[in-house]
């Protein structure tokens, strides 16, 4: 084992699933708890049953189910790999005249190099299950609509002239600005805010019938195997909010407005030491569901089915412009053995799914970490059989990952992330704790628990944001991983997560698995419990095991582990839930009723401009407006309110826990 960060080894450089009366029961079971102990929280159910369940057959777990779930990914016409990669046309296109452009645009480009990602393949497995599980297809403009008080313009785009203009777009309007705080990179980019103004409400965002149908076509471009029909209704997301669905105009990289309702921008001042940085501007149609709850719904790609031919999407609002991704089918003897044994020999053929581990390195008494220790954590991915997906010592490099020479482990790629939108692609190792006092910061008089810094592979300065000859972005990164407690750390048991994102073979893959040790004290300590009751409505199919990171139910307040580093820069944790849920369509509880998910009255009773304003779209008009922009003082984004007010004069209209 390589105790560096850096390791070259030698010779490299609405759920069916989930019934209106299981609903009901389940919230009215929540009710009666505990006085009829109804276990709403006990997840070790076999079957669908109150818990989270779905553990004797659950469709979502890789290899271990009936079917794989299928991810197809479109940018600017072009199939692409969540690589970053783009996949060009094939034989099958050529002989079929499929249409497809001749040439495709990078979603990892940077401005001023050449398209930095090499072209791609999506391959299917032959005689294997699938189901439709994500559909993305993106249509974007950068630069072409800059004039910052024209919001016509690009919305004119968008309805005349996007991948998406025969559609119905009666009723369509500005539905949100809202403007989004990102930390720089040092010496790369300084620390920037984006303009992100939401078009919504059109015609055929809001029908319920509409339906998408996959069709599996040969070299020949004959339909093989039977077309399958998925309702529009049956992928559980599509919120903008999550990063899901987007019709946006976003002005990137541009500094704090001045006041309320500037549509001119400030531009970023210059700081020594920084390239200068213009304005990004970006017209984004971004059609994205994601999340079958019908996994049950499955179609074959035939077994004598070989080499190259294409999946065609047929969504029934534009019957007469299906979408087509090239493929290649592979048989399952076929693959190639690129999977590692236990002896870092790279001979063993790799399969689906994301099994990651944690190995803490033993404390030196034996028992618990004292504070100012350092705990080293070795990591590990392995796909759904156990196999590894890298050298024990050693994982690939970003060169790898966007060459999908990683065996489908993905990585961050900021050019990537920024053009997609995408927000689930990092694989990565946090640490936290103690768990007893995880709680979003919210009392600035209030000591918060530790909460480290993410370290993403292969993220590390300029390895995200450069070309792929830089050196760096080939390097390797050690399987160890070094944590610094803080010398002051408080005693309990602390979390180790590790998040490991893979596309294999049409498969996109998310888990997040959390380890646990102890600091300063044998005696264990766990989470506050002052929030739950997830698994009412995300249960079976719909649990939190298979939905965006793969973290399960249980484990709910360790979310706070990574996103509580962006307590003073917005869009936070709580307040990504309470869009989430409160501006979805399909949250099937009274959005004033606190008691759905919050236990306790006090963890109800720490409000915020941002939080409200997830409902409140209008929270004290102008009154505030300058604080939601000092991102360097946390009071000022997570603020007082409730030490001030809101403490003492709890909102009337809500239902909150009484004790």
């Amino acid at each position: 084992m390589t105790p560096s960060k850096h390791f070259a080894p030698p010779g490299s450089l609405g759920a069916v699933s989930m019934t209106r009366s299981h609903l009901l029961n389940g919230a009215l079971c929540a009710l009666l708890v505990p006085a009829f102990a109804c276990n709403l929280l006990d997840v070790a159910d076999p079957e669908n049953a109150p818990g989270r369940g779905a553990r004797a057959f659950d469709p979502y777990q890789s290899t271990n189910s009936g079917a794989i779930r299928l991810s197809l990914q479109m940018f600017n016409g072009c199939a692409n790999l969540p690589t970053g990669q783009t996949i060009p046309k094939n034989q099958a296109f050529i002989n079929n005249n499929f249409p497809y452009p001749d040439a495709c645009d990078s979603p990892a480009a940077i401005e001023g190099f050449p398209p930095y990602v090499p072209d791609g393949e999506l391959t299917l497995v032959t005689n294997t299950d699938y189901f439709f599980h994500q559909f993305t297809v993106m249509h974007t403009e950068i630069n072409r609509h800059t004039d910052p008080t024209n919001y016509a313009a690009p919305l004119h785009w968008i309805t005349h002239e996007s991948r998406f203009r025969n559609l119905d777009w009666g009723n369509v309007g500005l539905a949100a600005e809202d403007w989004w705080y990102k930390e720089g990179i040092p010496g790369v980019v300084q620390d920037r805010w984006h303009r992100v103004s939401l078009f919504d409400n059109m015609n055929w965002i809001r029908r319920t019938d509409d339906d998408f149908t996959i069709e599996i076509l040969d070299a020949e471009g004959r339909v093989r195997g039977t077309p399958t029909k998925y309702m529009r209704s049956e992928f559980l997301a599509s919120s903008p909010y999550v990063g899901h669905t987007q019709f946006v105009w976003r002005v990137d990289g541009i500094d704090k407005p001045s006041f309320p309702g500037q549509k001119t921008i400030n531009p970023l001042p210059e700081i020594p030491g920084y390239p200068p940085q213009a304005p990004v501007f970006r017209t984004v149609a971004r059609l994205d569901l994601f999340g079958s709850t019908n996994p049950f719904k499955t179609f074959r790609i035939p077994a004598d089915v070989r080499g190259e031919g294409a999946v065609r999407v047929t969504w029934s609002q534009l019957p007469n412009e299906p979408f087509y991704f090239p493929v290649t089918f592979v048989a399952p003897e076929d693959l190639p053995a690129t999977c590692y044994d236990e002896q870092g020999n790279q001979n063993v053929r790799c399969t689906f799914g994301a099994n990651p581990n944690l190995r803490i390195v033993e404390p030196a008494n034996g028992k618990f970490f004292m504070p100012g220790d350092v705990v080293n954590m070795f990591a590990e991915g392995r796909d759904g059989e156990g196999n590894r997906l890298h050298h024990p010592d050693w994982f690939q490099s970003g060169l790898d990952t966007v060459s999908n020479n990683a065996n489908g482990t993905l990585h961050v790629s900021i050019p990537y992330l920024d053009t997609t939108l995408e927000v689930d692609m990092v694989t990565a190792v946090n640490m936290a704790g103690p768990l007893h006092l995880m709680r979003v910061a919210s009392n600035p008089k209030e000591k918060k628990p530790y909460y480290s810094r993410n370290f993403a592979w292969p993220l590390n300065s300029l390895t995200a944001t450069t070309p792929l000859d830089h050196a760096e972005f080939a390097a390797k990164f050690g399987s160890r991983q070094a944590f610094k407690l803080p010398d002051d750390a408080q005693a309990g048991t602390y979390v180790g997560l590790i998040k490991w994102n893979r596309y294999f073979n049409g498969e996109r893959f998310a888990k997040l698995k959390p380890f646990f040790f102890q600091v300063g004290q044998e005696a264990p300590t766990t989470y506050p419990g002052n929030v739950g009751n997830c698994q009412m409505c995300h249960r079976g199919v719909l649990s939190l095991d298979n939905l965006r990171h793969g973290l399960p139910v249980d484990h709910i307040e360790a979310c706070k582990t990574c996103h509580t580093n962006e307590t003073e820069l917005g869009f936070t944790f709580n307040e990504n839930i309470h869009r989430i849920h409160m501006r979805s369509r399909k949250f099937p509880v009274a959005k004033n009723d606190c008691t759905t998910c919050h236990f306790t009255r006090e963890s109800a009773l720490r409000p915020s401009i941002n939080t409200c304003s997830a409902c409140h779209l209008n929270l004290h008009g102008t009154e505030y407006f300058q604080q939601r922009f000092e991102s360097g003082t946390e009071p000022s984004r997570f603020g007082n309110c409730a030490q001030q007010c809101h403490g003492e004069r709890p909102p009337v209209v809500h239902i909150l826990p009484e004790n």
